[in-house]
Formats: structure tokens, C-alpha cells, sequence
């Protein structure tokens, strides 16, 4: 049919060739077809081609078409293998001379492109899904940028307010009279405004970083932290007051209303913020009347013990008189002796000595009353060797010997000399008690003097006793707490209060290694 070397070309190609007649019934089928569709030679000579397609196409008027004008047609289909599987190719058809020169056949070439469409689906699809992915995360960028703009306006107006309300602040910081301070929860400066120059004498420089509580009196820390700790439950403005020390070393009393600055998630403290005032003069004012008064009335209570044995003779003999002119009457009257006369005059006698004993407990009441707070300038140094004197005899009697070291040239000092001297004997007499039951020779007080800088002088008494055992100094300075079997247990808290009215301060050191001892400051005028 076809000549051997269009045969030999028709049998070698690759893809599916198929000769057809004019009706549309094949008349060859190469190898390559067998490979496509799956049917051999001899299943499909003689048959329709539309057999193998999916979409049935008119071959018979194809090949009318084409065979005069000797065209090519070229079409793609889907195609039907012999065991159902489907697939697509590419079908390209053009007339052929045979042997016989009065037939035409047609040239039906397939070429699978099953592979390739299956990629290109795949590919549109993940075209698609890209760009559906790609719209999903426009929008998601989209939504987010939105909310970003929004957050970054926020944040700026937050900012504002912030900026806004520093600026607020410290304007109010900077022109304020009190200090304004901002502590971390250790009580360290965060932030102390310019006033404290002039209160503390620190710059707002030299505070910073600084730890609050290094600068407190040391009985006022542990009332100061338990400001600074309390619990959220706690929360709200609190106002403490305590002593801090000015840089040049002076204690000032301030009164602080503080904030507790909370962390909303972990409830810690975040931040302890402080407005302090100086209320040293109105604490000292107060303090100074009222230890005045009381100080001098235990002043004069001191002296008691040695104006009992006066007082009860004076007392005595008039309640002795009423006693017997009393007696009298009872005598009278047991003999029937009644005498009216006799009876009112002994009575009256009983009456002028009761009165008598009423003036005397009427100057002895006024003795012991308070009396008010009185400064002069005076001399440390011999305000002590005066106090020394008065109770010479009382130191002969407990053989205890009184050692001096007081420095030369210390400057005057503005105090109530009488309440100095109560503070100096109160310690002598303790001393003297202490050392009752030690070795009569070795009975010593030692009292030493010193200017310890340009604005405080210091006075440090000590004896050879035993000293203060050191669990007992918190409690020393507590009313009516007393280690005498006699004692008041006012005459340590009194003296520190003397002195701290002064404005000096009064220290207890415990008997460690044999050095137990007492000291105060006192400013000088």
C-alpha cells in the first residue's frame, strides 16, 4: 500500500500514526498506536478511528476537506485507552499518496500529551492557589497594617499624653517646696527633685542611685521599709514620719506621704513615689515643750530620794501632834471628863497641825510640778565638773572615782543646763549602781570630751561594770523597762529624749569585748 520506505518511516515514529480511507475506518496502525491506545493491529483494522476519542469527530468530511487542497488539520482531543483509562492528545491529520496513484489515504498522527496537560492543570491550580494565597495574605497584611496604623497612633497620642505628663510633673517636681522623690522597691533613688538641695543638702545628682534607708535614723529603717513593702491589698497613700541625716550630717525630721506604684500583671512593686516636708521645727517645738515639762519634773523626782528623810520629819510631827491631841479627846471622853470647852480647844490645836501638814505636802506638790524648757550658752566641760560636785559625798561613800579626759577649747553649746544635768547624773548613778557588786578598787567612771566636727560636740561616759548585754538594747529605751529591782525605768528613755530635744543624739554601745558605753551629741551654738 504504502512504499517500503514510507512504511519502514510509518513504523520507526514515535507517537501514534494511523492511515485512514475516506470513510474514516483504519487501514494501518503503527506500534506507537498499540503503545497510546492500547490495541493491537488486528482489534482495530477495519474500524471507525472515532473508536478511540472521546468527542466523536466527522473524519469523512475532514478528509474532504483537506484532500483537494491538500491542508493539514490539527486538533486536540481526549482519548479512550482499550482498558478505559483516559488521557489527551494532540491529533494532526494530512492525506498521503499510495502506491496506487488513484487512492488517497489519510495520515492520522497522535501525540499524547496526557503528561503535559496533567502538569498544566496542576500548574493552573497552584497558579489559582497561589493567587487566592496571595489575596488571603494582601488582606491579612492589609487587616494588619490597619491595626498597626491604629496601634501607631495610639502609641504616638499615648506617648503625647506621657511626654504631656512628665512634663506636668516635673514642672510641679522642680517648683515645689516639698521633695519629690521616685524610689525602686530596695528604696533606692530613682528620681529626687532640685528642693532636696536646699532640705538634705544633696544635689538631685548625688541621690540618684542612692539607697534611702542608708540615710534614715537607725530606729526609723524598719517603720520606713514596712511603709515600702506593704502588700496590694494595702494599697493607697500612706504619710509616715521619721529622721533623715542631711549631708552635713544634721537629722532633720520629714514627714512623706507615699504612693505604692503597682505592676498590673505580676502585682509586685514597680515604683514608690514620695512628696516629704521638713516638719523638724514643729516635731521639735512640740517635743521640747512637752519633754520641757516633763523633764523637769523628773528632774526634780530624782532629788526625792534625798528629800524623804526631810519631808517625812517635817510631815511627821504634825500628824504626831494630831495624834495625840486626838488621843487626848478619847481619853476625855473614856472618863466622862466632858468638858466642851477643854474638847473644842484641843480640837482646834488637831486642826492647825493638820493644816500645817497640808502646807507641807502643798510645797512638796509644787516642788515636783512641771516647769519650762530654759537655754543658756554654757560649757560642756564644766557643766560637768559643776554636776560632779553636787554628788561628791554619794561617790566618796561608793568609793567610786571619777576619771576626766575632756578636751581643751570646745565651743559653747545653747542647752537647759538643768536637764543636762540631769542626763550626766542619771548616767553617774547608774554607773555607781552597776559596779555595787565589783572590787571597791577598781570602782572607775570615765567621762571624756571632744569637739567630733565643726557643728557637734561629744560627751562618752563609761565605768567598769558590766555594761548592757546586747539583747537588751532595743528594749532600754522602752518606758518603765528597768534591770534595777528599785528602779523606774524612765531614766535612760528620758535622757535620750533630753538630748535628741537638743538635737543631738544619744547612742548605747553593748558590752562587746569589755567596751560597753554611752554617748551623745549635742550641736554646737
Amino acid at each position: 500500500m504504502l512504499t517500503d520506505y514510507a512504511q519502514l518511516l510509518f513504523d520507526t515514529i514515535a507517537d501514534s500514526a494511523i492511515l485512514l480511507d475516506r470513510a474514516g475506518k483504519i487501514v494501518d496502525w503503527n506500534q506507537g498506536s498499540v503503545s497510546l491506545f492500547g490495541y493491537h493491529k488486528k482489534e482495530i483494522l477495519g474500524k471507525s478511528i472515532n473508536l478511540l476519542y472521546e468527542q466523536n469527530h466527522h473524519f469523512p468530511k475532514i478528509i474532504q476537506e483537506i484532500l483537494p487542497a491538500q491542508k493539514k488539520w490539527v486538533a486536540e482531543s481526549r482519548f479512550i485507552r482499550k482498558n478505559g483509562v483516559k488521557g489527551f492528545c494532540k491529533i494532526s491529520a494530512a492525506t498521503t499518496q499510495t502506491l496506487q496513484s488513484n487512492k488517497q489515504l489519510t495520515l492520522i498522527l497522535n501525540h499524547n500529551l496526557s503528561d503535559y496537560k496533567n502538569n498544566e492543570m496542576t500548574l493552573k491550580n497552584s497558579v489559582s492557589q497561589m493567587i487566592q494565597d496571595l489575596k488571603n495574605t494582601l488582606e491579612i497584611h492589609y487587616i494588619t497594617n490597619a491595626l498597626l496604623a491604629k496601634h501607631i497612633t495610639a502609641r504616638e497620642q499615648l506617648e503625647k499624653n506621657l511626654r504631656e505628663s512628665e512634663l506636668r510633673f516635673h514642672l510641679l517636681a522642680e517648683n515645689a517646696t516639698d521633695i519629690i522623690s521616685r524610689h525602686s522597691p530596695d528604696g533606692a533613688y530613682l528620681y529626687a527633685s532640685p528642693t532636696a538641695k536646699t532640705l538634705l543638702g544633696y544635689t538631685p545628682e548625688e541621690l540618684v542611685g542612692r539607697n534611702a534607708y542608708k540615710l534614715l535614723h537607725h530606729d526609723d529603717i524598719a517603720k520606713l521599709k514596712k511603709v515600702f513593702t506593704r502588700r496590694k491589698q494595702h494599697s493607697g497613700h500612706q504619710t509616715v514620719t521619721y529622721r533623715i541625716r542631711r549631708k552635713d550630717g544634721d537629722y532633720r525630721w520629714f514627714e512623706s506621704n507615699i504612693r505604692i506604684i503597682y505592676d498590673e500583671q505580676t502585682k509586685t512593686i514597680r515604683e514608690i513615689q514620695s512628696a516629704s516636708h521638713d516638719v523638724t521645727d514643729h516635731i521639735l517645738d512640740k517635743k521640747a515643750r512637752l519633754r520641757g515639762q516633763q523633764l523637769a519634773h523628773v528632774f526634780r523626782l530624782s532629788t526625792m530620794e534625798e528629800m524623804a528623810s526631810g519631808m517625812a520629819h517635817e510631815i511627821s510631827q504634825p500628824l504626831a501632834a494630831i495624834v495625840n491631841y486626838t488621843q487626848g479627846c478619847v481619853r476625855y471622853l473614856q472618863n466622862n471628863q466632858l468638858d466642851p470647852t477643854q474638847l473644842v480647844e484641843i480640837m482646834k490645836k488637831a486642826v492647825l497641825q493638820a493644816e500645817r501638814a497640808g502646807e507641807v505636802i502643798h510645797r512638796l506638790k509644787n516642788f515636783f510640778c512641771k516647769g519650762q524648757l530654759f537655754k543658756t550658752p554654757c560649757k560642756v566641760n564644766s557643766l560637768i565638773r559643776e554636776t560632779i560636785s553636787l554628788i561628791r559625798n554619794e561617790l566618796n561613800n561608793s568609793k567610786t572615782k571619777i576619771d576626766f579626759n575632756l578636751a581643751k577649747n570646745i565651743p559653747l553649746i545653747s542647752a537647759d543646763k538643768i536637764q543636762l544635768q540631769q542626763v550626766i547624773l542619771n548616767l553617774i548613778h547608774n554607773g555607781m549602781e552597776a559596779m555595787q557588786h565589783i572590787d571597791m578598787h577598781i570602782r572607775r567612771i570615765y567621762i571624756h570630751t571632744k569637739t567630733y566636727d565643726q557643728n557637734t560636740i561629744e560627751v562618752t561616759v563609761q565605768d567598769t561594770g558590766p555594761g548592757f548585754a546586747k539583747d537588751l538594747i532595743n528594749k532600754i529605751f522602752e518606758p518603765f523597762f528597768t534591770t534595777k529591782a528599785h528602779g523606774r525605768g524612765m531614766g535612760l528613755a528620758i535622757c535620750r529624749s533630753i538630748i535628741e530635744a537638743h538635737g543631738g543624739q544619744f547612742t548605747i554601745n553593748p558590752n562587746t569585748h569589755n567596751q560597753s558605753w554611752i554617748r551623745f551629741t549635742l550641736p554646737i551654738s
